[in-house]
Parts: C-alpha cells; structure tokens; sequence
C-alpha cells in the first residue's frame, strides 16, 4: 500500500512558494529556493541556459533524483511562471481551499503542481518507495507563448513518458489531447493621402483588411479548429487616408491538415481584397500589398490510449473511487512543446480553478488526490514498463 500524503506540508509548500513573486522571466527567486530544497532532497540540479536565451532572470530547472528501483526515467513536470497581479501575495487558508487575499492571483497556475511535485518526491524519500530515476522539471515563461519548454535543453532529458501538472479541469479530466497552434503577423500597405483634399489618391488599408476579415471564418471553425484575429493597428489621424495596418491572428487545430487549410484560407482572403483595389495616381497604377507572417507557436498533443501512463493513472483512479476520463484541451500546455520532442505525458488537475483571475482559488480536494494519485503512478511504472517491453 503506498503511503499516505503529509497534507499540512502540501499547504505549506503551496503557500511558501505562491507569496515569492514569479513573474514571466522574473523566476529567478523561485528557482533559487527549488534550487535549494531540492539538492537538500537528494537531486542533481542544473539550470539550463533558456534564460539567456529569451532574456529572462534564470532558466528552465531540472532536477535528476537516481533510481532506487529498475526502470526507465519518469518525468514530473510544472512552470514556476505566474501571471499577474502577484505582488505581495497573501495565501488564506480555509478547510477546502486556499484563495489569495482578492487584489491579486494566488498563483495556484502553475505552484500547486510544483507543491504536488515536492509532496511526491519527499513521500518517496521519507517512506523509501523503490522508484525509477526521476527528472523533475520547472520551466519558466510558460505563460509568453511557452517559451520556457521551447528552448528546454533536451539534451539533459532523458525520460520519454511522464506527468505534467497544469490542468483547472475536475482530477478525472486527464488532457491527452491538445490542438496545434499557427500564429500571424500580418501587414497591409496602402498608400496615404489627404482624405480631404484628394483622397482618390490614396488606398486604405483599413478598408483592405476591412474587406479580408469580412471574408475569414473566424471563431469555431469544427469541433477540432479555431481561429481569430485578435489585434488590430493602423492609421495616423483622422484627415489622412491609412496607409499601414498590422494585424496578428492565430489557427488551431487538432488536425494538422485542417490547420493548414485555415491558415491558408485567411490567407487567401488578403489576396482577394488586395486584388480588388487598384488606384490610379500621378499617372501610376497603385495597388495595395500584404506581408504574411506564419509561425508554428507549438505543436499539438496526442497520448494515445495504450500509453502506459495512461493505464495507471486509470488505476489509481479507481483507488480513489473515480473514473479517469481523458479530455481534450483547446489550449497549449509545456506538454504540447514536449510531445514535439517525444515525451507523453499527460496533462493531470492539480486543483487551480479560475486561473489568471483575483478570484483564482486551489480545491484542497483535488489538490491533495493529485499527489496521491502521482505517487500510485510512480510506484507502478518500474512494473509499468516491463509489461511494456
């Protein structure tokens, strides 16, 4: 029987870590204190150089804790980046959950899976579990665009399958599957002119663009893609016809190829309203033009049903008295840049609810079972695994 959970020291964890500020790129006091608890708990720490990278205060943390049980290497992992408000901010405790003082976030995203991390890993130490080598790692900026995952030096990582703690679903929606993500960067010239004195002379890229996004399927696409255009810039007074206009917009889908199509799609929705304007000026034939900017933010996630994660993490749930109902997500997780480097591993509820908001709360409820649950998992994967091989 595995043992039990020590709950006060869960709080404890949670509430010494959410009144450290963590903001993206400022995660260098927080990674100092993991530093220190961890290599206290037996682990090898390194700092990879993500930080330098991306311009923030420190990098991605990975913590190493060997083996004591014959296995392939188990990852746990949780971003130690908030967003804000989180100055000052002051944990309150009540029976079953713990909120902030309402003027800021309580940071619950992502410090309750780092709390449930260190619960797990000082219950195998405490109890002497046999367990496979661990790679726990804390990853920062996981709230701008996931870069932290993103410039992870893989190199250090060593395990293909895991456990990511960064779900506000109930603890049986476990996310195994996630949507991939094109971002764009769009730019409309038309040309500027006196919108008084001669505005036959001038093309606007606000009517351009007017024109392109009348034409765009935009929102729920189907029930696996979406898409929107979520910021608009251009113009430079009242009197003068536009000549610039910025936009930026993005696709998702679980489908790589309906990705595609949608992308290519509003694309082809510029090219039509650039096609339909030509002015004529000072003898010259004006036309509007459009730059297109396509980045891939992150790819999508699939654990497939025979993941033998996915197996125990069914099991311990029905230790619980629950039913493990995998979920799909519309969102991007560390997880999404992971699987793109090979590592499965399903996205776990940690108990945060109403994230990114003052009324962000954790459930103690669900908080408390995900770390039981998580050490069910760890102690069956060494079995997990040669029934695999």
């Amino acid at each position: 029987m595995t043992p039990e959970i020590n709950e006060k020291r869960m709080v404890q964890f949670f509430c010494d870590l959410a009144k450290i500020t963590s903001l993206s790129g400022k995660e260098g006091a927080i990674a100092r204190r993991l530093s220190i608890l961890l290599t206290f708990m037996g682990a090898e720490v390194t700092i990879d150089d993500a930080g330098k990278k991306i311009g923030g205060e420190t990098g991605n943390l990975i913590a190493r804790f060997p083996g004591t049980a014959p296995g392939e290497p188990f990852l746990l992992s949780a971003h130690m980046d908030t967003v804000g408000p989180a100055q000052n901010v002051r944990p309150v405790v009540t029976k079953d959950r713990i909120t902030s003082d309402g003027t800021t976030i309580l940071g619950a995203d992502c410090k309750a899976g780092i709390a449930i991390i260190l619960e797990v890993l000082k219950t195998l130490e405490e109890n002497r579990i046999p367990h496979p080598p661990i790679e726990a790692v804390f990853t920062i900026s996981e709230e701008m665009a996931l870069l932290g995952a993103k410039f992870l030096d893989y190199s250090k990582i060593h395990a293909r399958y895991g456990l990511i703690f960064d779900n506000e679903q109930g603890l049986e929606n476990v996310i195994t599957n996630a949507p991939a993500a094109d971002a764009m960067e769009i730019k409309v010239y038309g040309a500027a002119a006196h919108s008084g004195v001669a505005p036959e002379k001038g093309i606007s890229a606000i009517k351009v663009v007017s024109s392109a996004i009348a034409g765009m399927k935009l929102g729920r696409i189907d029930s696996e893609t979406t898409a929107n255009i979520g910021f608009i810039s251009g113009g430079n007074a009242i009197n003068i016809i536009p000549p610039l206009v910025e936009l930026s917009g993005e696709a998702r889908s679980h489908d790589l190829a309906k990705l595609k199509k949608q992308t290519r799609h509003m694309e082809d929705c510029l090219k039509k309203a650039v096609k339909k304007i030509k002015v004529r000026s000072d003898g010259k034939t004006i036309t509007p033009r459009y730059e297109f900017l396509l980045e891939r933010k992150f790819p999508n996630l699939h654990i497939e049903k025979n993941n033998p994660v996915l197996a125990l993490i069914g099991g311990a749930m029905r230790a619980q008295g629950l039913k493990m109902k995998p979920s799909t997500s519309g969102g991007g997780t560390d997880g999404n840049i992971m699987y793109g480097h090979g590592i499965k591993a399903p996205i776990l509820s940690t108990g945060m609810r109403d994230v990114h908001t003052t009324h962000e709360y954790l459930d103690l409820k669900d908080f408390f079972a995900c770390a039981r649950l998580t050490l069910e998992v760890i102690a069956g994967w060494p079995k997990a695994v040669d029934m695999k091989n």
